[in-house]
């Protein structure tokens, strides 16, 4: 349990500092992808202000808003072409760019002359951005920038920030895994203080309760039995149930693991389900069977049978005057898995929270008078159980009917 519990800690830990890498990483690339791509515009939108050039060195430094050189502007390599209305190049200017051929620029700005009015494209690796913009005489300015540096600078921040995520991710984990024993370590102490309390505590009220039972017994041989003998006899049962109960819920949280072996599953179900066919169709209500044979599991057997004693136990006690307890082992539909299904008719279970089911002592409103025998931690115990045999249980409400649905 507490191996699971340790890697469950583990698993929510890195999942967070994952979410926590993931959105740095994130937040810092957008934010360099969005700056760039500012950069990018503003150089387009200066050479296309001044006829497809960049025009003195005060005015581009004016408007880049940066220090710039001659040497820093020969490093924007560009063309720019001019497109009459039906999108033929009237002339272009290749000056400024080597990478590419006169027949590809031409080629190029009447293919990017129906485009959008600015974007990106690759060619030969190289990344290359746009912009159109419409002159006063019916006519189209392009103007094409060499954008590669630029992106690739992007890019390498990109590389570094994952690369620093995963080392910084693998090492936060390497951390997590070798403090979680200790991050956890209150958690289980006071876990198992509370376990032997409840073992001790157990044996310790056996005897007292022994001893009213005998002396009850006593009263009852002397004087016949009464109204309160009856009623002190009937306690001294309870309390004994529910002290058993409680131990044996203890035990079976505190198995580590157990053998589990090949059981048939269809014979050990109707073999306890039998056992409350009498007292279900004594009260009056309908028991249903339908159990497919020859259906097998990796389970405990004694374990097993208990686990279906409990749950159709729990049926027979809430299943409605006149009502019917059903019994169904099948295979599911999905990967053919053994599933078991155990339902019992409640017309006044619609308005029923149906997730604390398997909490302990839980007991739906109505029923906390004893008119139903119980303690509220039968359920809770089933759950146990599956839980051993590494598999599911749920619980659902339809059409008057409660279902506990088990998937081993």
């Amino acid at each position: 349990m507490f191996r699971k519990l340790r890697l469950r800690f583990i698993g929510i830990s890195s999942a967070a500092i994952l979410v926590v890498l993931f959105s740095v990483v994130g937040v810092i690339n957008s934010a360099r992808f969005i700056q760039t791509q500012g950069e990018i515009n503003k150089i387009l939108t200066v050479i296309a202000d001044n006829n497809g050039n960049f025009p003195s060195i005060s005015e581009a430094a004016k408007e880049l808003g940066a220090v710039i050189s001659v040497d820093t502007l020969s490093q924007y390599r560009h063309f720019s072409a001019i497109l009459d209305k039906k999108g033929n190049v009237k002339s272009y200017d290749s000056t400024n760019i080597s990478d590419l051929t006169d027949e590809e620029i031409q080629n190029y700005a009447r293919l990017l002359g129906k485009r959008p009015s600015s974007g990106n494209f690759v060619y030969q690796r190289h990344t290359y951005s746009y912009l159109v913009r419409k002159k006063s005489n019916n006519e189209r300015l392009l103007v094409v920038l060499d954008s590669t540096n630029q992106f690739q600078d992007s890019r390498s921040l990109l590389h570094i920030s994952i690369l620093m995520s995963v080392a910084s991710f693998i090492f936060f984990v390497s951390v997590v895994s070798i403090f979680s024993g200790r991050m956890i370590k209150p958690f289980v102490r006071n876990y198992e203080k509370q376990r032997r309390f409840i073992t001790n505590a157990g044996h310790e009220l056996k005897t007292p309760l022994a001893i009213i039972s005998a002396n009850n017994e006593l009263v009852e041989l002397m004087n016949g039995e009464s109204e309160w003998t009856k009623s002190t006899g009937d306690q001294v049962t309870r309390m004994t149930g529910l002290i058993n109960g409680l131990v044996t819920l203890a035990r079976l949280e505190e198995q580590p693991e157990i053998i589990l072996t090949d059981l048939d599953f269809s014979a050990i179900t109707e073999d306890a389900a039998e056992d409350f066919k009498g007292p279900v169709i004594k009260d009056g209500k309908t028991f249903v069977m339908d159990i497919q044979p020859g259906i097998h599991v990796k389970a405990e057997e004694k374990s097993l049978f208990e686990l279906v004693t409990l749950l159709v136990d729990n049926a027979n006690k809430y299943c409605d005057p006149n009502g019917q307890v059903t019994v169904k082992l099948s295979r599911s539909n999905r990967r053919r898995k053994p599933k078991l299904q155990i339902s019992n008719t409640y017309a006044q279970g619609k308005n029923v929270d149906y997730s604390k089911f398997f909490e302990r002592f839980y007991r739906e409103d109505e029923s906390h008078h004893h008119e139903k025998s119980g303690y509220g931690i039968g359920l809770s115990m089933a759950e146990s159980l599956v839980k051993l045999f590494r598999g599911s249980i749920n619980v659902t409400y339809k059409e008057d009917t409660i279902t506990f649905t088990v998937m081993i």
